[in-house]
């Protein structure tokens, strides 16, 4: 007698907070293509950026918890091309660590744009070693911590004929943790302040969670035709609380910390957006008049060859370090938005899969960055240049 197998009765669709959500938020039709169709994209660079700058601060986390060498640490970078590898380097030199982490996305088939784009990655991570790594690492007590829970999959405006995946979803998260016994025993780190400043009477047994983000301080108001970053990362902290409250034994989460790594070494295109942010008064982090940070960054003027500007630690690990307090309300509200974010990917699938029509079912609503590395940039119903000038989406048309 034939046996056959037999079909799971309900499906759990599995999302990533930010291999999806974070994705979708950027752009919706980009999301599309390149994560749901697996579609690699031939200019990766800020996914390399992003992916180079997290393995980097993993893998020097790893090598100093097991070998707590003081730092700095020597940055003999491998020459673009790898044509010859510098001799005599220490295990923990960021250019012995940057090759490794750069085998792996090579192997994944990641790899930076081009010579600047590498320079720029290894310039911000050196910075983070020296300005930021000697007072993160001694608070860190989990690095790489995978979370995962399910929700009850949020109602969907569902097509004719089509029904939903399952009754709940899966939503993860990767995240650094710190403890409050960590965080006890450092009273005068840096970082320990910057928290007991922003959220002041902190007390009990308790989490901070960590997120890197190789990009530089969002605007608190996003210009005009711009997303609201600044909010979708609130979010994504409190969701990683609402997510570590799920694991057992586990601590309350009462702050998140994101690091933007940029911060620590901008480029000029980061000081000019930050020169207008502070005219237009977008920006909760900026030197106090008469400072010398202001004055270097005011006397500062772009241009080729330009140096950039000095500015003091206390400034750069101000503009880098995002402390976020964690509350039930505010945890609750985030979840509710990403189940609303989760009930959008489901719509849009669902009628893609119920029309065959990709272009009419997915937004295309990134930013000028977005587009600007966007492989489908060229047949885009709605580029962002067209809506910035106010003109109607045009109808998809296929090349050729």
């Amino acid at each position: 007698m034939q046996l056959f197998n037999r079909d799971l009765p309900f499906e759990v669709p599995k999302y990533s907070l930010t291999g999806d959500v974070l994705s979708y938020q950027r752009c919706g039709l980009q999301y599309r293509y390149y994560n749901r169709s697996s579609l690699p994209p031939s200019r990766p660079v800020q996914l390399w950026t992003g992916e180079f700058v997290h393995g980097m601060m993993e893998d020097m986390y790893l090598y100093w918890r097991q070998n707590p060498t003081p730092f700095p640490w020597p940055n003999t970078t491998t020459p673009w091309g790898g044509f010859s590898t510098p001799t005599n380097r220490v295990d923990y030199d960021l250019g012995v660590l940057g090759e490794r982490v750069e085998a792996r996305l090579r192997a994944s088939g990641k790899t930076p744009r081009n010579r600047n784009a590498r320079d720029a990655a290894y310039r911000r991570v050196d910075a983070a070693m020296r300005l930021l790594v000697p007072h993160l690492f001694p608070l860190i007590t989990a690095v790489e911590e995978k979370l995962s829970s399910t929700r009850p999959m949020p109602q969907v405006n569902l097509p004719l004929g089509q029904q939903t995946r399952g009754d709940r979803y899966e939503l993860t998260g990767v995240v650094d943790v710190i403890s409050s016994v960590s965080l006890t025993t450092q009273q005068n780190n840096p970082l320990v302040k910057m928290i007991n400043r922003q959220i002041p009477n902190l007390s009990g047994n308790f989490d901070v969670i960590v997120d890197y983000k190789a990009a530089r301080r969002p605007p608190m108001t996003p210009p005009a035709n711009t997303k609201p970053y600044w909010q979708h990362e609130a979010w994504q902290v409190q969701t990683y609380a609402w997510l570590r409250a799920q694991q057992p034994n586990a601590n309350p989460v009462k702050a998140g910390i994101i690091i933007y790594v940029n911060e620590l070494s901008p480029s000029q295109s980061d000081l000019s957006d930050l020169k207008r942010e502070i005219s237009q008064g977008q920006t909760d982090v900026q030197p106090s008049s008469g400072s010398a940070d202001y004055y270097a960054l005011n006397t500062w003027q772009p241009g080729q060859g330009s140096p950039t500007p000095s500015f003091t630690t206390d400034f750069l690990l101000n503009r880098a370090v995002r402390i976020i307090p964690v509350s039930s309300t505010e945890v609750n509200q985030a979840v509710t938005q990403i189940d609303t974010v989760i009930s959008q990917i489901e719509q849009c699938a669902l009628h893609e899969n119920a029309t065959g029509n990709i272009p009419n079912n997915w937004n295309a609503d990134g930013g000028a960055g977005d587009c600007d590395a966007c492989d489908f940039r060229r047949f885009c119903p709605s580029p962002a240049q067209r809506r910035q000038s106010g003109q109607q989406p045009q109808p998809p048309i296929a090349p050729g």
